[in-house]
């Protein structure tokens, strides 16, 4: 049985109840809205990023996004395998390379160097000019016939047999060594006297062109110079021409210039550029007189001594005691020796190859 003032309570009870339910149900609707909102903020949120994103990478596809691909280089890690070099490793790297060793040509074996021996002995290997010409002789084609040279072309002697001769030759038969084969000679006129100054007349000069002219030997001249000036140079000239007189001269006549052995001569103190002006002070005077003008000299003086490319016009006599001369240009006349014997002269002699029949011109 209930009494009285249990239904009391229970009546008084009722209305809490019903408001913690309310109370619960209202909270509850708020975190459901607030739940609602936030999801329905979070996508826009992304998008938004998405589209910054994008932004950003655009900009730098103008610089390393990579051809046909979402990439950028940076991304991509083979950049690693190529490590920078710092300025210190670069230069260590440099020091521990290899220098390469020049190698010098041998002068000798590579065809664009002569040698030539000094009055002193020494010798030095001289550069060819390229510019320059060379001569076309082929000494294979040169031939020995009794101690005497001669020189074919297609199986054609084409060279001319000639001696030099001055006081030094005592007696000379000129009808004998016609018949032994000389087919020209070539007198010295005259020297100046290398102390002195002094100009002298050959004392067998007038013997030697009275006797050739009698066989009608070809005949050409030179002058032993140690002229030290141009005035001078022309002064001896002059003395050679005043010696021909009425005499046929169809060789040339040749300027020869050179030191004195065992002693001082004028000239020693010349340089080059004198040197060449006086011989071509004397060719100039010997041509306008209407002679063929020739320069003498060994190989060492034509390449060392005067500035050979002022005289392109003039014929070469060149001095070479050798089996073969390997001087390099052009030359029309090759004394090949000073210790030659020949039946008609007594004592040695200087033998000569000419290249051009000046008898013919």
């Amino acid at each position: 049985m209930r009494q009285s003032y249990d239904y009391e309570d229970e009546s008084g009870g009722l209305p809490l109840i019903y408001m913690a339910v309310g109370v619960s149900v209202f909270v509850l609707m708020i975190l459901v809205l607030v739940v609602t909102m936030n999801q329905d903020k979070k996508p826009a949120k992304q998008n938004s990023v998405v589209v910054q994103e994008e932004e950003v990478l655009s900009e730098e596809q103008q610089s390393s996004h990579v051809v046909g691909g979402d990439l950028v280089a940076e991304d991509l890690d083979f950049w690693d395998m190529y490590p920078i070099e710092t300025e210190e490793e670069s230069e260590e790297i440099k020091e521990e390379a290899p220098v390469e060793e020049e190698v010098e040509e041998d002068p000798s074996k590579d065809g664009k160097h002569v040698e030539i021996e000094k009055p002193d002995g020494t010798t030095e290997w001289i550069e060819i000019n390229p510019k320059w010409k060379k001569n076309t002789y082929d000494f294979s084609n040169l031939v020995s016939k009794n101690d005497l040279l001669h020189y074919y072309s297609d199986g054609k002697q084409v060279s001319y047999l000639g001696v030099d001769l001055s006081r030094y030759q005592k007696e000379v038969d000129f009808a004998a060594i016609q018949r032994e084969g000389i087919d020209f000679c070539m007198l010295r006129v005259g020297a100046r006297g290398y102390e002195t100054g002094v100009l002298q007349e050959d004392e067998k000069y007038q013997e030697f062109m009275k006797e050739a002219a009698a066989v009608n030997m070809p005949v050409g001249l030179y002058f032993f110079s140690q002229a030290v000036t141009e005035t001078e140079a022309i002064e001896e000239a002059d003395f050679v021409i005043s010696r021909i007189g009425e005499y046929k001269i169809s060789y040339p006549i040749a300027f020869d210039m050179e030191f004195i052995e065992n002693d001082t001569s004028r000239v020693e103190t010349l340089t080059k550029t004198e040197k060449t002006n006086i011989a071509l002070a004397f060719l100039e005077r010997i041509e306008t007189a209407g002679f063929t003008g020739m320069l003498y000299g060994s190989k060492e003086w034509l390449l060392t001594r005067i500035d050979l490319s002022k005289f392109d016009k003039y014929d070469i006599w060149l001095t070479e005691e050798d089996s073969i001369p390997d001087y390099p240009y052009v030359y029309s006349m090759w004394q090949y020796t000073r210790q030659g014997e020949i039946y008609g002269i007594d004592g040695y002699v200087d033998l000569n190859i000419s290249f051009v029949d000046y008898s013919a011109r």
